[in-house]
This record gives C-alpha cells, structure tokens and sequence, in this order.
C-alpha cells in the first residue's frame, strides 16, 4: 500500500467515525435535524417515520458509519466500507444540508457550502470503492487469461504439427 492511501484512507473515514460515534452517543440531536426535512422528505414520496423510529434509524446509521469508517481506515475491505460510506452518505447530505429548507441568503450559503463538501467527500469515497491499488479487474484477468490458454493451445497444435511424424496411407 502507498503513502496516498495510508493517509488519505484514516483521513476520508475520520469524518464519518466521529459523525457515528455522537449519532450513538446524542441521537435525539441528528433524529432532530432529520425532523426539520421530514415535512420535505414525505412530499418526496418517502414513508413518515416517527421520533422513536428517528433516533433508531440515527443509532443504526451511527453504528454503519463507525463499523465502514473504521474498515476504510484500517484497510480491511476498504473498497466495501467505502462504497458503504458513499451510499450513507447520500441521505446525511441530504439530512445534514436541506438548501431547500433554509431561509436567508448566509444560511443559504452555508447550506450549499456543506452540500457541496458532503458531494465532494462521495464522490472521493467512490474513487476509493473504485480503488484495486494497481490489480487490473476481474474481467479483464478473465479475459486476459482466455486469450493466453488461447495463445498456449494454438502454440502446442503447432509443435504438433511440426515435430509429429505425418501418417502416410
């Protein structure tokens, strides 16, 4: 593993750790702030979800994030936990920067600011759920050893051909 991807791993999941560990340890703050875009959210077609339901969905979320946050870091299935991460991080953007829902232009702002950083943060995730660290794809290793059994095959039926005696009738 290069000197990128051991600092820029811990540095990419730092963020969500920290994020997971307050959503377990103070749940009634984000089940609070996913209250204010619950009105919006419904109108979007998604179910209601009740308080209760609201902090539990905030403890799960926060365990998700620690668990894939803490994989990424670490390096163990990091091109799992990050492609985790980067579907999580889709509804806490969301959550987190209701530029929709603010009002006056410095919130606005603001809003759009942290929308933009979340937005920033995914698609960096996604690079690194993207990541084989050099390894080419499993379709092309498929690929790449088809065409040399190929290669091989062709190579022996023409030794074959040249060194075995030709039967004559």
């Amino acid at each position: 593993m290069d000197l990128l991807r051991i600092v820029a791993r811990p540095a990419l999941a730092a963020p969500f750790i920290v994020d997971g560990i307050d959503a377990l340890a103070r749940p009634k703050r984000h089940a609070e702030k996913f209250e204010k875009v619950q009105p919006v959210l419904e109108k979007a077609g998604l179910p209601p979800v009740l308080h209760s339901d609201a902090e539990l969905l905030t403890r799960i979320s926060g365990v998700v994030s620690v668990v894939a946050g803490l994989g990424l870091a670490t390096g163990r299935a990091p091109r799992t936990c990050a492609a985790v991460l980067a579907t999580l991080n889709i509804p806490l953007t969301l959550v987190n920067n209701p530029v929709w829902a603010v009002k006056g232009q410095d919130a606005r702002k603001q809003a759009m600011s942290g929308l933009m950083r979340s937005a920033a943060i995914g698609a960096g995730l996604a690079l690194s759920a993207a990541d084989r660290e050099g390894r080419p794809s499993l379709a092309w290793r498929r690929e790449n050893r088809r065409q040399v059994q190929a290669a091989i095959a062709a190579a022996e039926e023409q030794v074959r051909a040249q060194y075995e005696p030709t039967q004559s009738a």
